[in-house]
Formats: C-alpha cells, structure tokens, sequence
C-alpha cells in the first residue's frame, strides 16, 4: 500500500513538473480558453462549440461561444478562469455568463458556478488580441501569470527567460489551442464544435490532421472551416515562409520538453 501510494505522489510530481516546464513554451497567440479549475474533467461535456477569428495584420477578432453540461447525477460546484493571452487592452475582452455580461479582471479573472444534474452554462467572449508573437509579449504574459499567482520569483523573467526560449522563433502566430481544458491539462469531451479561422492570404496552417480542415480563398482572405470534435488544438496558422522553420523549431523544443 506505501509503495503505490509513494508511486501516486511520484507520477503527480512529475506530471506537474513537466508541466511547469513545458507551461512556458506554450504562449503561442490563441484563441480565449475556458480552464475547469474544480470538478473531474468527466464531469463535464462540451453540448456547443463556436469559435471564430478573423486575422488582419498583427490584430487577430475572436470569439468563443461555449455551452457547458453537467452530465453526472450530482450537484457539480466549480470554477472556470478565463485565458485571455494578449489582448490589445483589457476594454477588448467582453465575457458574458448565461447572458450575464461579466467584467474581465486580469488579478482575478475567474467565475465560480454550480450546475445542477443535466445542467447547463454558457460562456460567451470575444477579444481583440495580438498574434505579434515576441520576446517582449511573451514576457509580459509571463509576468502577468506570476502576478496572478502571487508566487513571483524575483529576477526568474530577466535571468532565466532567454534561456527557455533561446531555440523560439518568434512572428505572426496563432494557435486554435484547446478551448476548453481541466488546469489546461485534461481534455473536455465535445459533442459538437465549430470552428473558422480567417487569415491573410499569405498564411498556411500547420497541423497533424489536414484532413479536418476545409479551406476556401475570398479575395485576399483564406478561410479554415473544422467541424471536428477533437484534434483541432494542436492546429497553427502563420505565413507560408515561416512555415518550415516553425517545424523544424517545435521539433527540437518537442525533443527538449521530452528530455527534460
């Protein structure tokens, strides 16, 4: 019994550690995320799904509109924290609960609900926010997190940041990401999404899965359409000349996040 229980507290400590490690090199530009931070991510089911983005030059018009089910046979109490990476200004992020509009709050920027039995709740956000992915945005980001947490180590951002991020390409950049999460970690079942993305014609999409993508051009503007429940997050859009070097770069980060 003390060996699996020392064999539990062991894989939690890696898992964790992995995922401070690697949390850092996952600040692409993306959509706005909804983060379960109480509950078993079981607890839940994406029921509807809509996100959308427009791209023009370093300015990226999303929304997320989000239906959330409970779908066990017990009272859920939970809490949701927005994730909101970049936004151009804090008057550029508007969120609204069941209808509710709810003012966005970079300190504390979380809403506490309780879903009965077969419940629901829908989230709706839409942001203005940058895709000029940098050194200086990334930082900020960074320090921002730690702000939140509370738990900030001083000189970490200036001494330790350019190390992490000495193999990163930086440019225009804009990730689908996950959209709806348990701790950013633990994928949400989806019973239904739907998904377009509009970028410069000059911009390609970097993904394992081409086949869930459907594309159309209208005049200077591609257009990716996915209605796929799954597999979608790990999909990037960005200029067809960064596209190789982007590869090549998650490749070896890939390799460094596994080795470490």
């Amino acid at each position: 019994m003390k060996i699996r229980i020392f064999s539990m507290i062991f894989v939690l400590v890696m898992l964790t550690t992995s995922v401070v490690n690697a949390q850092p090199r996952n600040m692409l530009p993306r959509f706005p995320e909804l983060i379960i931070e109480k509950g078993l991510s079981e607890n839940f089911e994406v029921t509807e799904c809509s996100a959308k983005v427009q791209i023009s030059g370093n300015d990226a018009d999303t929304s997320l509109k989000v239906q959330m089910k409970n779908v066990t046979d017990k009272v859920v109490s939970s809490s949701i924290k927005f994730r909101v990476l970049y936004p151009t200004s804090d008057s550029q992020v508007r969120i609204s609960v069941n209808g509710k509009s709810t003012r966005f709050d970079r300190v504390n920027p979380r809403h506490t609900f309780e879903l009965q039995p077969g419940g629901v709740i829908n989230f709706e956000i839409h942001a203005r926010t940058s895709v000029n992915y940098s050194v200086d945005s990334v930082r900020n980001a960074l320090r921002e997190q730690e702000n939140e947490s509370g738990n900030r180590k001083k000189g970490f951002l200036m001494e330790d940041f350019t190390k992490l991020f000495e193999r990163e390409k930086f440019g225009r950049r804009f990730m689908v990401g996950s959209l709806v999460s348990k701790w950013g970690l633990f994928p949400v079942d989806f019973s239904k999404a739907s998904i377009e993305v509009s970028v410069p014609s000059e911009f390609v999409v970097v993904t394992p899965n081409d086949d869930i993508w459907k594309q159309s051009l209208s005049g200077k503007t591609k257009v990716f359409k996915s209605d796929s429940v799954e597999n979608f997050g790990t999909s990037v859009f960005l200029p067809e000349g960064d596209r190789e070097e982007f590869i090549q770069t998650q490749k070896v980060l890939t390799s460094d996040n596994f080795m470490h």
